[in-house]
């Protein structure tokens, strides 16, 4: 038996999604300088359709491959990072775990309020 429904799993999935993300875009800020290095990204809406097909109990980020970004201009050093255009992808990204995060915790809180009788 499950004690949360499928919203409070989903967000939980996606949460868990933004935040691998968070982590290939930090990396592509750390690697701007890297000759040959390519700029990466999350595909999140596949990999998020991938979690919830599969019903699976382990976490969407696991399955979560980085992919390489191939709209993204090369340097004549080989590199692809943007560091405008990747900091201007991590703040959106953050604005996103942050809401996510403000969301999930309204929906527990409701459920503490369920729980307690609508006593805190």
């Amino acid at each position: 038996m499950r004690i949360f429904g499928p919203v409070i799993q989903g967000l939980g999935q996606a949460l868990d999604l933004y935040q691998a993300r968070h982590r290939v875009l930090a990396e592509n800020v750390a690697n701007a300088e890297t000759p040959g290095y390519r700029a990466r990204d999350l595909d999140f809406g596949s990999a998020l359709a991938r979690a919830f097909e599969a019903n699976a109990e382990r976490g969407a980020a696991d399955g979560a491959e980085p992919i390489v970004d191939v709209h993204a201009t090369l340097k004549t050093d080989g590199n692809s990072v943007d560091v405008d255009t990747e900091m201007s992808r991590l703040s959106q990204n953050a604005l996103k775990i942050v809401a996510l995060s403000q969301i999930i915790a309204k929906k527990y809180a409701g459920l503490r309020a369920v729980i307690t009788d609508g006593r805190a």
